[in-house]
């Protein structure tokens, strides 16, 4: 039995997107977070390396987390945590990102807006299956 089985016994949203969509959207949000990186890494005269890049590394890290919290651990209500703090974290990192180089920032809001579909789609399959916060 797969870790991702529970997931299909799951209500879920009419607007919940083929699994596929998820295949190709995420390895374009990677590529794209990456670019980001090394071009507010290369900007010029940018003073806030260090904060953006922990900024960077925060919310890879929350990315990384919220698929075993919410299909391995099956806490959905946890995960749902996560995907907001994730998604303060990306805004956070697009300020700062856009202060440095303004593409850095801009190329990732697709990232930001994706999440935010993410949270959206996360806090849906918590109220339709019953499942308490907190």
């Amino acid at each position: 039995m797969s870790v991702y089985d529970y997931f299909d016994d799951l209500i879920k949203p009419e607007f919940t997107p083929p699994a596929v969509v998820f295949r190709v959207v995420w390895p374009i949000l990677y590529i794209l977070m990456f670019v980001s990186l090394y071009l507010f890494l290369k900007a010029d005269g940018n003073n806030l390396k260090e904060w953006g890049f922990w900024l960077f590394i925060t919310q890879l890290a929350l990315n990384f987390m919220w698929s075993p919290v919410f299909f391995y651990y099956k806490r959905i209500q946890l995960a749902f945590i996560i995907a907001i703090l994730l998604t303060v974290a990306v805004a956070g990192m697009i300020f700062v990102f856009y202060k440095a180089s303004p593409v850095s920032g801009l190329i990732n809001i697709p990232y930001l807006i994706w999440l935010i579909f993410a949270d959206i789609l996360n806090y849906k399959i918590i109220i339709l299956n019953n499942i308490e916060i907190g």
